[in-house]
């Protein structure tokens, strides 16, 4: 008799957005192998899917992930050894990490509780956060005698600082969502029972944007994280160079003139 497969995550899609929800609420959505694996089909169908513009990133219940399902690891790591849990975040989380900030679309993460360890680490990978009050952020490696994964070491001092980094890495200790905000490292904060309201209205503002134009956005500014300022400043101009000969330029300048036409 074939074994039924649990579904952890859920993927549902309309007008342009696809919602991907972490569905493990009974274990705060901690990501084991089962879920690993349906979330990396998630992202590639989201990807590939020509009609969805913006991809949403949440959880189910009380919490947006806490992280790495510990119980699939014993003391002496069972039957992953140290060189399989490397091959799992190259392999594994690598592949999805590097999805959600290379896709050529949108992704947003709605916090509706904490995210902690690699579940930090995918709220930061995504574009946008918005949280509740009760969201958090904690890089709880530390706390199991490991270092961060997922990017955080890269994207933590980007959005927060190096300060702020380094204290999150070493202590362990959350980061409320109040904090988050002040720091940049959440948008937006909006009460619980408003948070699938106010991201569904904000991705949907930006799925209805140009195609194109949001995928040269989100390219150029990931580039500019690594370039100089002539060299961002050039590679803009690439850009715009081929945004200006797609049909989505000529289609933005007539319906401003037409707009400015009727005031």
């Amino acid at each position: 008799m074939a074994t039924t497969v649990e579904q952890h995550v859920s993927v549902h899609s309309h007008g342009g957005i696809a919602l991907i929800q972490l569905n493990r609420p009974d274990k705060l959505n901690a990501i084991g192998s089962v879920m690993r694996q349906q979330l990396s089909d998630a992202l590639k169908q989201a990807e590939r899917d020509d009609a969805v513009r913006v991809v949403v990133i949440t959880g189910t219940g009380r919490a947006f992930s806490a992280g790495g399902d510990i119980s699939e690891m014993d003391s002496g790591m069972g039957t992953r050894t140290p060189e399989d849990l490397g091959r799992v975040l190259r392999d594994e989380y690598g592949a999805m990490f590097l999805r959600i900030r290379n896709m050529p679309k949108p992704v947003i993460a709605a916090l509706n509780g904490p995210a902690l360890g690699i579940g930090a680490s995918f709220a930061l990978a995504c574009d946008i956060r918005i949280g509740t009050p009760e969201a958090y952020l904690t890089e709880a490696f530390i706390n199991i005698g490991l270092v961060m994964e997922g990017g955080a070491s890269y994207l933590l001092p980007r959005l927060a600082g190096l300060g702020v980094a380094f204290e999150m890495l070493f202590t362990g200790q959350p980061l409320l969502a109040a904090d988050a905000h002040r720091l940049g490292l959440i948008n937006r904060i909006v009460p619980a029972e408003r948070l699938e309201d106010e991201v569904r209205e904000l991705a949907g503002r930006i799925a209805s944007q140009p195609r194109h134009a949001l995928a040269g956005i989100k390219k150029a500014v990931n580039r500019g994280l690594e370039s100089s300022y002539e060299e961002a400043v050039e590679f803009e101009s690439y850009l715009q160079e081929a945004q200006a000969a797609n049909g989505e330029f000529a289609a933005g300048v007539e319906k401003f003139l037409a707009a400015r036409a009727k005031k």
